[in-house]
């Protein structure tokens, strides 16, 4: 599995997190240098969803992201500045003026940490002057704290994590290093990011039940033997729940008595639901068949999980009177979904790069939305025509028509071509999503 994970950084700093990436065969970075933490809004909107994860080159760009919501924390993280990275700038202090300097100051880190990391190294003489970290810190704040703090003779010379404090303070003449990430730090976030990354696509590999189970006013039980007419709405209703299963890529299994079960994944089932609430597919199947039912979703990290939960489900919805769609999830948390709109998950947002392309060409989204959606999903680096036929339940022809207009539009490429083993015909096309860092 290879997982990519966008960099955002200074020059400096991603030229580091670009050396420890070229030595990790997990990981495909894609950098995106700033200067201005202005720059950070621009490339968090148009490239947020392009990338599996971020790494931050240090806690400032981090926390402005986060504060300004254009990042989780699920979705990045920044190698600490405080350990290796804080001891070796020291050392290399040490060595510059060759001599024991005792005073500096230093910005943007954990005060408790600084005063800890050195305590242990039995390192006390050293006395920082520090700039107390509370999330993102303006610049100019930061440069008249080392300023202050040099003139007021306080330091005699500044540390700062930031390359814009950095410059500004050497044309100021004030003696200044920069604390740039060790590789070591980089290499432990990378193994975590890759870590969500992964946990991120066995969460989508859960199973996921919807189970189906009619019910019929007046009747004391299922079991009751069925009249032709509800024999025929039945026929209807399994043929409706096949045309579901198919496109849940599941498996359908008559549990007995009016009871059905769709077997499928967690992912799969939140692609389905992309456009549509199950509620609204639960009303559209009642329309065509005009039977009675409750559905009940359970999902769980085994089939024998999952089936619980559908029961507990089952049950939940019939003892709410308002409730026909039901949810429970592996923790036994119960949702009502008869009027609740899913949420779908924002790692699988069309990127704005394919919305302004499709716009441009007054191409609608729905089914390169699909695809691109469907790739992410799968975690899939490439695939082919026939991935795409089965997705779409579509004929060869018209899949290769609709994969050669986003072919032409950019929006996927031509990667290789495999021969038809045994079989006559032309050589099968192999694709892969394009960004738009690749095309540019």
């Amino acid at each position: 599995m290879k997982v990519r994970i966008g960099a955002i950084g200074p020059a400096d700093s991603l030229k580091v997190i670009r050396e420890v990436a070229d030595n990790d065969p997990r990981i495909e970075l894609i950098e995106f240098k700033y200067f201005d933490q202005e720059e950070l809004t621009s490339i968090l909107n148009k490239h947020r969803y392009d990338v599996a994860k971020w790494i931050f080159s240090g806690p400032t760009p981090y926390h402005y992201c986060l504060e300004l919501g254009l990042i989780t924390p699920d979705e990045a993280s920044f190698p600490p500045l405080h350990g290796m990275a804080l001891l070796g700038t020291c050392l290399k202090v040490m060595q510059d003026y060759g001599r024991f300097v005792e005073k500096m100051s230093l910005d943007t880190v954990n005060e408790h940490v600084v005063h800890s990391l050195f305590s242990e190294y039995q390192l006390n003489n050293i006395s920082f002057e520090l700039s107390s970290f509370k999330g993102y810190t303006d610049h100019n704040e930061l440069i008249d704290f080392h300023v202050s703090n040099y003139r007021a003779g306080k330091s005699e010379l500044a540390l700062t994590c930031l390359l814009k404090v950095y410059l500004e303070l050497k044309r100021l003449g004030i003696p200044v290093y920069r604390v740039v990430p060790s590789r070591m730090a980089i290499k432990t976030i990378f193994d975590i990011l890759f870590s969500k990354a992964q946990s991120h696509v066995y969460e989508k590999q859960k199973v996921a039940i919807i189970g189906v189970d009619l019910f019929y006013e007046g009747r004391v039980s299922k079991k009751t033997v069925f009249s032709f007419e509800e024999n025929r709405k039945v026929l209807e209703l399994q043929q409706e729940l096949l045309r579901l299963t198919k496109m849940l890529n599941g498996s359908l299994i008559d549990k007995g008595s009016g009871t059905y079960f769709i077997y499928t994944t967690q992912g799969d089932y939140e692609l389905l639901t992309f456009n549509n609430t199950i509620s609204f597919i639960a009303e559209e199947i009642n329309m065509r068949t005009s039977l009675q039912f409750h559905i009940g979703i359970g999902t769980g990290y085994t089939i024998y999980d999952a089936e619980q939960h559908v029961q507990l489900a089952f049950e939940y919805a019939s003892s709410k009177e308002d409730c026909k769609v039901a949810f429970v999830n592996e923790d036994q948390v119960f949702t009502n979904l008869t009027d609740l709109k899913f949420s779908y998950e924002s790692n699988y947002q069309l990127p704005e790069y394919w919305r302004n392309v499709l716009k441009n060409h007054k191409y609608k989204e729905t089914i390169p939305a699909k695809i691109y959606h469907y790739v992410k999903l799968k975690n899939l680096s490439r695939f082919t025509s026939e991935v795409t036929t089965t997705l779409l339940k579509n004929t060869d022809r018209n899949t290769r028509r609709i994969l050669n207009e986003m072919e032409q539009m950019g929006l996927i490429r031509i990667v290789a071509e495999e021969k038809n083993l045994g079989k006559p015909g032309r050589p099968k096309k192999v694709y892969e999503l394009v960004i738009e860092e690749k095309v540019k």
